[in-house]
């Protein structure tokens, strides 16, 4: 993080309520969008946009505060961290930023933690109820309350050509979103909240209890296929599956029991599902290869962005065999 974390501080501890009470601003994670930093003494949590450029803009820090505020007031909804303060002013530490609880837990999708591996099934089976609990939770949340903008099916394909035209991806990635644009998978019924980004790597776990559903950067109203497309996806991609830490444990549900919870929860059919998957793989793959062009090109110097060319092809490759399976 290219970031003055004294000069924060300092800055902080003047602007908000409390904020005499901070002893440190400590880097948590730069993530491949959004920047967290523990504010030490006050005992909550600094969120900004990246330090450079990053790979789902824009970072709307207003819109992401007060999508959390509105999801942790839903009687049924997801577990959220509570937010505090926002600030839009960049000024105060050079970019907008909002101020949320810290909750207990860590968060993982490429290594399993411990104390999952030495879990036995029930506790996985558990772990898999409370994830999927969470985002079916969204998908039963109210639209009218959901503070984020409308897309459609065909809006979420051409926006994911438009990042993959732009990061310079294969033509067979474009091929693919042109195909879901011009005949996008039909509707599980009217628009829900959508949270965008339901992997597991975005829930926050205390020793097998789920404490919150976390990055709601790609959050709208729209299909909820998308989101149960997406975490789908993740299922039966062999030696290239990416951030799938778990899946391969006794007692976590396949992808048959994810979908038929999924059902059961929303009351809705998983129509064409294969397609929402494809959409998933697009997406994931148009994000990429926006990282892979950032690094080549000089405008991020993460260096985890820097293999990510090598991932590209081969994962449109799986994303194309899917397809044929719709």
């Amino acid at each position: 993080m290219a970031r003055d974390v004294e000069h924060m501080a300092r800055r902080l501890r003047r602007y908000l309520p409390g904020g005499e009470a901070i002893t440190a601003v400590v880097p948590l994670s730069t993530g491949h969008s959004n920047e967290t930093y523990l504010l030490d003494g006050l005992d909550r949590i600094l969120r900004l946009p990246p330090s450079e450029e990053g790979l789902l803009p824009p970072y709307d820090m207003a819109r992401q505060h007060a999508v959390l505020s509105a999801v942790g007031g839903w009687a049924a909804g997801p577990p959220v961290p509570r937010v505090f303060d926002l600030c839009t002013d960049p000024s105060v530490i050079g970019d907008p930023f909002f101020v949320m609880e810290r909750l207990p837990g860590e968060a993982f999708e490429y290594e399993v933690p411990g104390w999952l591996a030495t879990a036995d099934a029930a506790v996985r089976d558990r772990v898999c109820a409370q994830w999927i609990g969470a985002v079916t939770a969204v998908h039963r949340g109210p639209a009218e309350r959901m503070p984020a903008p409308a897309m459609t099916v065909r809006d979420e394909a051409e926006h994911w050509r438009e990042v993959a035209r732009e990061a310079e991806g294969p033509r067979l990635l474009l091929e693919l979103l042109d195909d879901l644009g011009a005949r996008p998978p039909l509707p599980s019924g009217p628009p829900t909240p959508v949270h965008g980004d339901p992997k597991h790597g975005n829930c926050l776990w205390d020793h097998g209890r789920l404490t919150a559903l976390l990055d709601w950067e790609m959050a709208h109203v729209g299909e909820p296929l998308t989101d149960l497309g997406y975490v789908a996806s993740f299922y039966d991609q062999g030696e290239l599956s990416l951030a799938t830490a778990g899946f391969e444990l006794p007692g976590w549900w396949p992808r048959e029991r994810l979908i038929e919870e999924w059902e059961r929860a929303t009351g809705r059919a998983a129509r064409e599902l294969v397609r929402y998957e494809v959409l998933g793989m697009c997406k994931i793959a148009a994000i990429i290869a926006l990282g892979y062009q950032l690094f080549r090109t000089g405008r991020a110097t993460d260096k985890r962005f820097e293999v990510w060319g090598t991932v590209v092809p081969p994962y449109v490759a799986a994303a194309a065999r899917r397809a044929e399976r719709s």
